[in-house]
Parts: structure tokens; sequence; C-alpha cells
């Protein structure tokens, strides 16, 4: 029984819900309209390059992409969306399977959950209506609605619609900005592994759960210390 913990702040790429192969997908479709403008010896984009460019620039990663286009035209971006949301409605993507009995098993214990998404609004709407995100969790906010793409107001944003103090909340997430904006709020952190294929990124995380199960230990760990710190 937690005694001090009552919110947990889940980033949705990488986190809660598994869009590599959606975003790959959405992409390569996008891509066949600009095939004859893109140099024979690009490689086609990889899940590994989407983490990449999620890691470094949150929901802007296709800007992270070198296509030999130079800088990245308008109209790919506008067509990437469109193959995306297609992708979306036709039920691609889905929340972490092992994820789910965690997520129901914080509920039972009344913690409140919230998504601070590094996504754009209409990604996580569509998202949210097709998978039924808002029946999980009690707050949603993303970054584009802060803006510049503020995590950290994002995440200050959150721990105020909840209702709770920033030493009773934890964030869940993979990119290093988060840890960053969490700890400028004093905000625990754990960094969360099952989505990655590379994991140094959690270094600057308080802890680290690579797996959902291990999501309650850590939870637990930071429940202890915080109740130690009153």
């Amino acid at each position: 029984m937690l005694r001090h913990i009552k919110l947990l702040i889940f980033d949705l790429d990488f986190v809660a819900f598994d869009s590599v192969t959606l975003k790959v997908r959405a992409l390569r479709q996008c891509l066949i309209s600009f095939a004859d403008a893109i140099p024979q010896n690009v490689r086609l984009p990889e899940a590994s390059d989407v983490e990449d460019g999620y890691r470094a620039l949150g929901y802007k990663w296709l800007e992270s992409l070198d296509l030999g286009l130079g800088e990245l035209p308008s109209s790919l971006g506008d067509a990437y969306r469109v193959h995306e949301r297609r992708l979306i409605e036709a039920g691609l993507g889905q929340v972490y399977p092992n994820l789910q009995p965690v997520l129901d098993a914080c509920r039972r214990d009344e913690l409140r959950l919230a998504l601070g998404a590094d996504a754009g609004r209409d990604y996580l709407l569509e998202v949210s209506d097709r998978h039924g995100l808002n029946d999980i969790f009690d707050v949603s906010l993303c970054v584009e609605e802060f803006g510049m793409g503020s995590v950290y107001e994002m995440l200050e944003e959150a721990v105020r619609l909840a209702e709770v103090n920033r030493s009773e909340a934890i964030v869940l997430a993979t990119r290093p900005e988060y840890f960053r904006a969490a700890r400028e709020l004093n905000l625990a952190t754990i960094g969360c592994g099952w989505g990655l294929e590379r994991r140094e990124c959690l270094a600057d995380a308080d802890s680290q759960a690579l797996a959902p199960s291990e999501i309650v230990s850590a939870v637990l760990r930071a429940d202890e210390l915080a109740a130690s710190d009153d």
C-alpha cells in the first residue's frame, strides 16, 4: 500500500503506446510520393531511426531524418500525418500488452494516472479515441498545447490538474528532456525501457523499469523514499 505517491505521469510513445510499426509504415507509405526526389543511396528509415529521432526531438522526430532532400519539405510532414491518421483508424499500434495489468492495478490502488505526451494534439486525440485511453487516464495533455512544446510546462500542468503535490508524483518516460524537466520540478522519474532498443538514455532517470512488471517495485521504492523525506 502506497503511503505517499498519488500520481503517475506517462509519456505516450515508447511508454504507454507501442507506435513504432505505425510510424515506420506511415513514413514509408508517404515516401512513395517523394521517390523521384530521394537519392537512390538513401536508406529507408527503420524502427531505430524513429527511436533516435523521438529521443532527440520528441514529436518533431521527422525533422531528424536525413532523406537527401535538404530541409524537410512541409508537404512530406503533411503526407505523413494523413497516412498516420489512416493507420491509427485501422487499429495499428497498441497499448503495450504487459502494461495494461499494471495500469489496472494502479487504478485499484486509487493512484491517479496522467498522460503527459510528447505528441501533437491531433495525434493524442486520435490514439486516445481509437484505443480507449480516456477510460484509463484521468488527465491527458501534450506538449503541443504549451507554446514551443515545453515538457516542463506540461508536467507542471499535469500535477496541478491532478491536484497533488509535486513530491507525490512520478514521471515515467524515455526522453532525457523529460528527466531534465522533472528534475527542475522536483518530480521523481522512472526510465522505461520496454519500448526501446537502446536504453542508455535512461541513465538520467532516478530509477529504471525495463519491463512493465518492474513499475510496481520502482514506484514502491520511490514511495518509501518520499515518505522518509517527510
